[in-house]
């Protein structure tokens, strides 16, 4: 077996000290010297290689070199690989593709799909490579959120969409129910901030889309018409920041800079808003301290037109254009996606597969069950929730937005001069 990295990845990873301390384990695990005499290395050299890269934390690493080992055990292929956490990922990703020199097979967010791949014409077509993965297992719904001008350039893993997570206990202690509209959150926050609890925890990238989301209840229309046309003034804008603002001024969340997952088991919060596929991470350690963390409804304005809510690939799969070994990439990618060998490893690591064929694995060895799967059927159950714009995640626009509202939140600049100075900036981030 064969693991080498790329100079310039390697260094990437180096600067991680977990993931530093993960790869020199496999290093001195997988070596080549400590795998193969020289006669088996220089027999092993000789076969087709193809290279993976994709972003997680320790555990995902693990489990994902453990499937690509039982996948150059299975096929005879070598795999390069290249992983790091989420953080710097996309800076590399960036220079790796526009050199050409990226992945065979790759990780992908959403809203990067469009950004290397606008016409359709950054990735191989998938329908090309249907002899080696199996597409008929996925939904044609799931399907299109990869197709661009009409070819299939990434596979989703799963879908995925902002859920809220509460400690029902500690809302019950305060004689509250579970909040179901803004005004709920609000009334929470009141009623818990002379203790100096927060009713809910958000993200950066939450904390934006809960903006988005009560934007659109607010005036009923969308921020973007028909997932990529942006409809959004200065005025809009201000209101967007105001949002935020008003939410730090009356208690009811911390800026999403102090956002501290161990707040929900120390009782800190009451709740908190994270990715479907991050719900174990975030709300396991409650749950074994026998915490009675339950999913609430997607916060809503009483009587909004518009719902505001919406679901998205967690992440996707896609080819090299110019990948050297079409069928091999593609085998590696049905494998990811398909196998019992990745399924079984991977269990819910990213979410509720998509291809049917791993949700069969999945049910046959009882892995559908958890506070994951059920914030997935949640989703599934939520006839409102609609596909979300792949531009709304912008990194660099959810940034600007977060260090805005800190800039208003010290005293830097009122609202009215925070909208001023950073509309522009912001809209063109988000319109391209």
């Amino acid at each position: 077996m064969s693991y080498i990295r790329k100079k310039e990845r390697t260094r990437l990873v180096n600067r991680k000290n977990k993931v530093t301390a993960l790869i020199t384990a496999v290093s001195m695990s997988l070596s080549l010297t400590g795998c193969f005499g020289e006669e088996e290395y220089h027999a092993h050299s000789a076969v087709k290689t193809i290279s993976f890269s994709w972003w997680g934390k320790d555990k995902r690493n693990e489990y994902t070199l453990e499937a690509v080992k039982q996948f150059e055990d299975k096929t005879g292929y070598a795999v390069e690989v290249y992983f790091s956490e989420y953080d710097g990922f996309k800076n590399t990703m960036d220079m790796e593709f526009y050199s050409g020199t990226e992945s065979d097979v790759m990780q992908l967010n959403y809203d990067w799909l469009y950004e290397y791949s606008p016409d359709g014409e950054g990735f191989y077509d998938l329908n090309e490579l249907s002899e080696w993965v199996d597409l008929s297992v996925f939904p044609e719904s799931d399907l299109s959120c990869g197709i661009i001008n009409g070819k299939l350039n990434a596979l989703p893993t799963s879908f995925n969409a902002i859920t809220f997570y509460y400690n029902k206990g500690l809302y019950e202690s305060y004689g509250l129910e579970l909040p179901k509209t803004w005004e709920d959150i609000y009334h929470a926050a009141e009623v818990m901030s002379p203790d100096g609890i927060y009713p809910l925890a958000l993200s950066s990238k939450s904390v934006w889309l809960s903006a988005a989301a009560w934007f659109e209840q607010s005036h009923a229309r969308q921020l973007y018409r028909n997932s990529t046309e942006l409809e959004m003034s200065q005025e809009d804008y201000k209101e967007l920041l105001g949002f935020y603002v008003d939410l730090l001024e009356k208690g009811v969340t911390k800026h999403s800079d102090d956002f501290d997952r161990n707040d929900l088991e120390r009782e800190k919060i009451a709740g908190q808003a994270v990715w479907i596929s991050d719900a174990e991470y975030y709300c396991d350690p409650s749950l074994k301290l026998g915490l009675d963390i339950v999913i609430g409804d997607y916060p809503c304005i009483e009587g909004a037109e518009v719902f505001g809510w919406y679901k998205k690939p967690t992440s996707l799969y896609a080819i090299k254009k110019e990948t050297k070994n079409p069928k091999e990439a593609g085998k590696l990618l049905d494998y990811l996606e398909n196998s019992k060998e990745m399924n079984t490893l991977q269990k819910l690591g990213k979410g509720i597969p998509s291809s049917r064929a791993a949700l069969e694995i999945l049910e046959s060895c009882d892995l559908l069950t958890g506070i994951q799967f059920d914030a997935n059927e949640k989703m599934k159950s939520t006839g409102e929730i609609g596909i979300m714009s792949p531009y709304i995640e912008d990194t660099e626009a959810v940034a600007l937005y977060s260090e805005t509202v800190k800039r208003i939140s010290s005293g830097e600049l009122t609202l009215d001069e925070a909208a001023e100075e950073t509309y522009d900036e912001m809209y063109e981030l988000l319109k391209s």
